[in-house]
């Protein structure tokens, strides 16, 4: 009987392991690399969140807009999108706020496709055409507007429609359902070898292009970002996410595309590793190490909204609740 009752003890502790892991959902953009999002994807790779006692499930999304409405809804925890979506939802008076970044390189190009090539070769040339973007309202779709307006063409005068990240972007460029594509992540990488005549029309990944692009160097890209809510009530698992992430950071720094590439959750992959490859080597200028808000992106960003979206220039926006560093490692 006794033997018994520490098998049963053993049994029990051994199930309670993993009950105890914390759980965090999050949602992402897209499927594929997407390199904004790199340090999160290696913290899932090399295993630091469940090192950090957090059980992790995640969501990818067809673009920063959903994977934000999928945390205000509740159906997740932190979204993995672009930091200027915190500053457009703070419009609308919700309290989201960001905790880490990761990425300070802006990542939008656009594409024009192969069956638009030879009529499109300026910016120009896109008036009454019809333009893709992972999704309405999210971040490319923001950039493109903005693009669109420093070339004089106002939204009424082009057509936007979604076509989500990696293969199904390539499916709408290729087919010619749309005249050109905004896409983030890296995706111009798939979509020019795929399809040599698809011609970059603008590249903001360049510190140029981001210049031009964002009127300032000072960039934020992808962020962990939640609702205040969740933070008030959970600032340690905060404080172990970012930790996870942080990690990965630092070993990504230290790491070639190739290890990288080895390390990412198979979903981040491709068949293609020279591509993959591609996407990494071109990424690994932007990811940011300690997870900070660099000095006057948030000012930038908010700056760049103004010009296009009415309700973020016409709102009274505490951008300092907007951003957090509170809860990076060394904060704590």
């Amino acid at each position: 009987m006794k033997t018994k009752l520490v098998a049963l003890c053993i049994l029990l502790v051994g199930c309670g392991g993993k009950a105890d892991k914390t759980q965090v959902r999050f949602a992402t953009i897209g499927t594929g690399i997407q390199v904004c999002c790199l340090p999160f994807y290696l913290a899932q790779g090399l295993g630091y969140f469940g090192e950090e006692g957090l059980e992790v499930s995640v969501d990818g999304l067809a673009g920063g807009a959903k994977a934000f409405q999928a945390m205000i809804g509740g159906s997740v925890d932190v979204a993995v999108v672009n930091y200027v979506h915190n500053i457009q939802i703070a419009a609308e008076g919700q309290r989201i706020r960001e905790f880490f970044v990761l990425g300070r390189q802006a990542s939008n190009v656009l594409v024009v496709a192969p069956k638009a090539a030879r009529r499109i070769a300026r910016v120009g040339d896109l008036k009454g055409g019809t333009i893709g973007v992972t999704s309405p309202g999210g971040s490319s779709h923001f950039w493109l507007n903005r693009e669109m307006a420093i070339h004089g063409i106002a939204e009424p005068d082009f057509h936007v429609v979604g076509i989500g990240t990696a293969a199904t972007a390539i499916a709408a460029v290729e087919s010619g359902r749309v005249d050109a594509a905004s896409v983030v992540g890296g995706d111009h990488f798939p979509l020019v070898k795929r399809l040599p005549e698809a011609k970059v029309l603008v590249d903001a990944s360049t510190p140029e292009g981001l210049r031009e692009s964002y009127g300032s160097e000072a960039y934020a890209n992808g962020v962990l970002s939640a609702k205040q809510e969740w933070l008030d009530r959970n600032p340690e698992t905060a404080h172990r996410v970012a930790r996870a992430v942080s990690r990965a950071a630092r070993w990504m720094a230290a790491h070639k595309a190739e290890e990288i590439r080895e390390h990412l959750p198979r979903n981040c992959r491709t068949p293609d590793v020279e591509v993959d490859l591609q996407v990494l080597r071109w990424g690994l200028a932007g990811p940011s190490v300690d997870g900070r808000m660099p000095p006057g992106a948030p000012e930038a960003l908010k700056k760049y909204l103004d010009a296009t979206l009415e309700t973020v220039r016409n709102a009274k926006i505490d951008l300092a609740a907007t951003w957090t560093n509170e809860y990076l490692p060394e904060a704590k």
